[in-house]
């Protein structure tokens, strides 16, 4: 039954019951001022007030419905129009929200929220198409450079140190292949709240120094140092495999910009109940313009744009996935005396 019939009858039911309740009182005053008068002249008294309240009484309350239900229509006008508004919006109505009545009412206060959930909702959505576009971009060039050597590799006359270079570039982009699919992974488990974390005590100084241990090698190449400030016994309760792959996903970036012959420095401390976790180089930073998008997903600095200079811009965002699935929060700034810093803080747990 449509809201308005409802209401409509809520309206007539109450106005029938004052009207009962108002005949019944009538009648009883009616009959107690006709004691003194004669039987015949008292029921004939009585049966014409009676008629007459009924007929009365009926075409009152026949109004009374009409009323309440043309009143009831019309307050709930806004309400179906928003209805059909909402009904007529598509995905593609990039900019259409509801009319908000300037009622300034529940009504209004509904329209409002309703606009802001479509906001919510599009931003949602355009977050969505950005990451499956941006996905299918940086797939599609590790895909097209293996069908490339695969198909120069099945040419005839081709050498086998030819053959060698084509499979070991091959290989290359397989393991480029693996690590950004796996990227996605860790992403999309985050998105789902799903992302396991297995927190246990963890040595902190000790997990700093094996990703030191583990960038030791390439830090070497390009004329860097490793060093780890952090006190000796600073244990906390955290998933020692995520914050070591955040920790390493750090020191590679840095290990990309930091200038021959500086250091880089993994520090670690405790702060209260949070532990905070630092990795800092002495390079030239990150752009003012980058750093409000740093942690978003396939975003890199332009300079980084190259493809020999940087990933595919999903180390911070999986940086920032592990430290909020630990309850904690994650920053970059530049330093003042020069330099790139991101900064982790997690609950300590202990």
């Amino acid at each position: 039954m449509p809201i308005r019939i409802r209401v409509a009858l809520v309206f007539v039911t109450a106005l029938a019951i004052a009207f009962g309740l108002g005949g019944w009182l009538f009648y009883t005053r009616l009959s107690a001022s006709l004691l003194g008068v004669s039987f015949e002249d008292s029921s004939r008294t009585l049966g014409s007030a009676t008629h007459g309240l009924l007929i009365g009484g009926a075409a009152f309350l026949i109004l009374a419905g009409v009323g309440a239900y043309w009143l009831a229509r019309a307050a709930l006008a806004p309400v179906e129009r928003m209805r059909r508004e909402a009904a007529a919006l598509s995905d593609e109505d990039a900019g259409s929200i509801l009319q908000v009545p300037r009622t300034h009412d529940e009504i209004a206060a509904l329209a409002a929220t309703m606009n802001d959930l479509l906001v919510r909702l599009r931003t949602a959505l355009a977050r969505q198409r950005a990451f499956a576009a941006d996905a299918s971009h940086e797939l599609r060039t590790p895909i097209a450079v293996l069908a490339g050597e695969l198909e120069l590799a099945n040419r005839p006359g081709r050498s086998r140190a030819e053959l060698a270079a084509a499979v070991a570039v091959a290989g290359e982009e397989v393991t480029r292949l693996a690590r950004i699919t796996d990227d996605l992974l860790v992403l999309a488990r985050g998105d789902e709240d799903k992302l396991v974390i297995e927190p246990e005590l963890t040595d902190i100084h000790v997990l700093l120094a094996r990703s030191a241990e583990r960038a030791s090698s390439r830090a070497a190449a390009a004329g860097l140092i490793c060093r780890v400030e952090a006190p000796a016994g600073l244990v906390a309760c955290a998933d020692p495999v995520r914050i070591g792959q955040a920790v390493d996903n750090l020191v590679g970036n840095a290990l990309r910009f930091a200038p021959r012959g500086t250091d880089i420095v993994l520090s670690g401390e405790r702060s209260g109940c949070w532990l905070v976790l630092e990795v800092r180089d002495r390079g030239p930073g990150f752009p003012p313009d980058f750093l409000p998008h740093a942690f978003e997903r396939f975003r890199r600095p332009e300079r980084a744009r190259a493809r020999g200079e940087g990933g595919a811009g999903l180390g911070l965002a999986i940086v920032r996935a592990i430290v909020l699935a630990h309850g904690g929060r994650v920053a970059a700034r530049n330093r003042p005396s020069g330099g790139a810093a991101v900064r982790l803080e997690i609950p300590a747990g202990n």
